[in-house]
Formats: structure tokens, C-alpha cells, sequence
């Protein structure tokens, strides 16, 4: 009876057999489970220790400084090994020699640190094989200015300014005297501590070349320099000059 009821003829296999959608959907059920299983699981786990920790009771046991003891003694502590150190060996180079006092000359001089930091390093002309030439430069002479000049954009203050210590008077040029031009010029110029024109800036010209014969002008003038705290400055100033037919 139980050979006739699993014979294949009671378990027919058709075509379209529903066997891939019951898989899909147990599947799905199976994850979905497995998922719920394993949560459940570490929220047991977790409440079970949360409250193992707040139900664990500490022994904490209070020592005073008698209890202690006294610090071991200095005495008792280990001796430091000894290390050994070779004892320096003497110099083989540069060891003085006695001289006599009759070799001494009585008249040489030791030059000073400011002697020798005002010295001019020789130069090395030509080396041999045994022979060194060496020939000491020439003296230079070596202007260093005391301060750097300001740039045009620089703001130096001053309570007296600059003024030409001579009238300036530019050569009218031919072509605006004919053509009949007529106008300022204004320029800025920098006056340096000792009143001299260092460098000029065009800031309004009129043309016909009286610009120029303006800027030549004030080169030629000497100015008194600026001052500030009772000292001379060099400072940017504004020098205008009028051009005007009679």
C-alpha cells in the first residue's frame, strides 16, 4: 500500500510547476525570520548584562598613608653599574712650543675686532702644485645710505616742507610760446634728507612740451629738506609751476 501511494503516478509532474514561486516567497519568509531571530537574540543578550553591570557590586578599600608605610631609604636603592670611559687622548696637532724671549718682537700689535671686521679678505689669484698666490683687492669705496627712500605711495609726515631755496624758473619752449599754450604743471618730486630732487612724477601736465621744461627745472633746484621731531626726512611732496605768456 505505501509502495502504490509513492509510486510517481500519484505525484505527476506538469510543465508549469509552481515550485519557483513557492521558493521565492519561503525565502523571503525565511531572511525575514532569520532577521527577527537574530535581534531578538542580541536584545536578550544586551538586557542581560545591562543588568549584570548595575546589580555588580565593587569592593573598594580605603588606605590611609600609615598604612603604607614608610618610602624606601636612598641607601637601599641598587648601585648604578659602572661605565667605562676611556681617558682622552692627547692631541697630536697644535701643540705650543716654548719660544724664547729673544725671538719675540717687542713691537707686534694684535689687531682689534673692529680692525679685523673692517679687513678686505684676500684674494686667491693662481694655485699650483706647491706655490699659493694670493694678492689682497683694492680698497672700495662702499656708500651706504642710512635709510631706504620712500616709495611714491608712502605716508611720512613732517611739520615743516620742503622749499626751493632758488625760484624756479623753466625756458618756455618755442613751440607753446608761438602756439600760445598756457597752463600749471604740477609734479610730484622726492626731496631727500639733504634737499635734493631724487625722482619726479608727472601728475598733471599740459603738453607742447612745457611739461618737460618743467620736470628739468625742478631737478635743477635745491630745496631745504623736510623735518620731522628736528630731524631732516625725505618726503613726497606736490611742486606746481606756472607757465603764463606776457
Amino acid at each position: 500500500m505505501i509502495g502504490s501511494l509513492l509510486s510517481v503516478e500519484h505525484f505527476p509532474l506538469k510543465k508549469e510547476s509552481p515550485i519557483k514561486f513557492f521558493y521565492q516567497r519561503n525565502a523571503k519568509r525565511g531572511i525575514l525570520a532569520a532577521i527577527i531571530i537574530h535581534m531578538i537574540a542580541l536584545g536578550t543578550y544586551w538586557t542581560v548584562w545591562y543588568l549584570q553591570e548595575m546589580n555588580r557590586q565593587y569592593a573598594t578599600t580605603i588606605v590611609t598613608y600609615a598604612d603604607l608605610g614608610p618610602p624606601p631609604a636612598l641607601t637601599d636603592a641598587p648601585e648604578m653599574p659602572e661605565v667605562p670611559v676611556e681617558a682622552p687622548s692627547r692631541p697630536v696637532i697644535g701643540i705650543p712650543e716654548p719660544v724664547d724671549d729673544a725671538e719675540v718682537s717687542a713691537e707686534m700689535t694684535i689687531a682689534t675686532q673692529t680692525e679685523m671686521s673692517q679687513s678686505i679678505a684676500p684674494v686667491i689669484q693662481d694655485i699650483e702644485e706647491e706655490n699659493i698666490i694670493i694678492e689682497a683687492p683694492e680698497e672700495e669705496n662702499i656708500a651706504i645710505e642710512d635709510e631706504a627712500l620712500p616709495p611714491p605711495d608712502a605716508f611720512i609726515p613732517f611739520e615743516v616742507g620742503p622749499q626751493p631755496t632758488t625760484p624756479i624758473s623753466p625756458e618756455y619752449p618755442e613751440l607753446a610760446r608761438k602756439a600760445g599754450i598756457e597752463g600749471t604743471v604740477i609734479v610730484r618730486i622726492l626731496v631727500d634728507k639733504e634737499g635734493r630732487v631724487r625722482e619726479t612724477i608727472l601728475a598733471r601736465g599740459v603738453g607742447a612740451g612745457l611739461d618737460e621744461a618743467a620736470i628739468e627745472a625742478i631737478r635743477r633746484t635745491i630745496y631745504t629738506p623736510a623735518i620731522q621731531n628736528n630731524r631732516p626726512v625725505a618726503v613726497w611732496v606736490a611742486q606746481s609751476v606756472v607757465f603764463r605768456l606776457r
